[in-house]
């Protein structure tokens, strides 16, 4: 009986190693089909799949921010800069900002006042308004001092606005004239994530207006005579500050 058994085995085993052998030689593999499958033309285009430690998606947030404003060869000052927008996506968003100035005359303006009694032909910034389109294109991460990664993004803002300035009169009269101007801004940010709900902030902002200005002749009889004057002017500014998303 074991002897009939075993052979029962080998005979079973030779069997179903035969058909297999039939099956893998009558079936080849067709590389054809399997790249057709795996590699399909809508699998040529290739985009980075980032894990995001922190999302901007469909996330209003507030910001405030504070500096000086840089390029101004008659005043010298800080600005304050508060905006409120939304992110519909990783990559665009939404923003109304509002930069309030603090300016001063500088040491020129004033030695020239004070020793020739007229002002120079200029405008102080007092405030600008925008409504900005933000756009996203960098978000990274960093080593810091191989102890702690660091997450940060860099965006773009391009807006319309509108510009309060005001001109600058006669000092003896001291009439300064406050005026509006449209204008446009294109401004640089980079935010530095070290919060879900909050970034640190850097921001460039630059901005552009054509302003009217008092322009003056002094006659013979000492008297300062006022005309208009349009100039084309561009204000920036650098501020730090700190951005919650809600």
């Amino acid at each position: 009986m074991k002897f009939r058994a075993v052979a029962l085995l080998i005979l079973m085993s030779s069997i179903t190693s035969f058909s297999f052998a039939q099956e893998k030689g009558g079936d080849k593999l067709d590389l054809k089909k399997l790249e057709d499958k795996y590699w399909a033309a809508k699998d040529t285009d290739f985009s980075v799949v980032q894990n995001r430690t922190y999302t901007k998606e469909n996330r209003a947030f507030l910001s405030l921010s504070y500096g000086p404003l840089m390029n101004d060869p008659y005043s010298y000052g800080r600005m304050t800069n508060a905006a409120l927008g939304y992110y519909f996506s990783e990559r665009w968003g939404l923003e109304l900002a509002y930069e309030k100035a603090s300016l001063k005359d500088n040491d020129s303006v004033v030695a020239m006042s004070n020793n020739n009694g007229v002002y120079p032909d200029y405008n102080k910034f007092v405030s600008y308004s925008s409504l900005n389109m933000i756009f996203v294109p960098f978000y990274a991460k960093m080593s810091f001092l191989d102890t702690k990664i660091m997450y940060f993004d860099m965006q773009f803002a391009l807006g319309l606005g509108q510009m309060s300035y005001e001109k600058q009169a006669d000092p003896l009269q001291r009439e300064n004239e406050l005026a509006k101007a449209v204008g446009y801004n294109f401004d640089f940010t980079q935010q530095l994530f070290f919060h879900e709900h909050f970034a640190f902030r850097l921001d460039i902002k630059n901005k552009w207006t054509r302003q009217n200005t008092f322009r003056y002749h002094v006659t013979g009889g000492n008297e300062a005579l006022r005309e208009r004057d349009t100039i084309s002017q561009q204000d920036t500014s650098i501020l730090f500050g700190v951005t919650y998303f809600h």
